[in-house]
């Protein structure tokens, strides 16, 4: 079995955040908490895809600092 790529896992956290969002409106969570959980998600998000380096920037960093 392989194992999920970055995208694909991007893609069903993606779906995932849609759909939490879609039950709360569901469930009439008022629109200010709403905005509040976005801004979190977001802020999850952005540290999510922020303190990934892909994998050839890395290894030419650590070549830079063996050198």
């Amino acid at each position: 079995m392989r194992s999920p790529s970055r995208d694909e896992c991007d893609l069903i956290v993606f779906i995932a955040v849609l759909g939490v969002r879609a039950l709360l409106l569901a469930l009439g969570v008022s629109a200010n908490s709403l905005a509040t959980v976005s801004v979190a998600l977001s802020g999850l998000h952005g540290a999510w895809t922020g303190t990934r380096a892909p994998a050839a920037s890395r290894s030419r960093d650590q070549d830079r600092e063996r050198h």
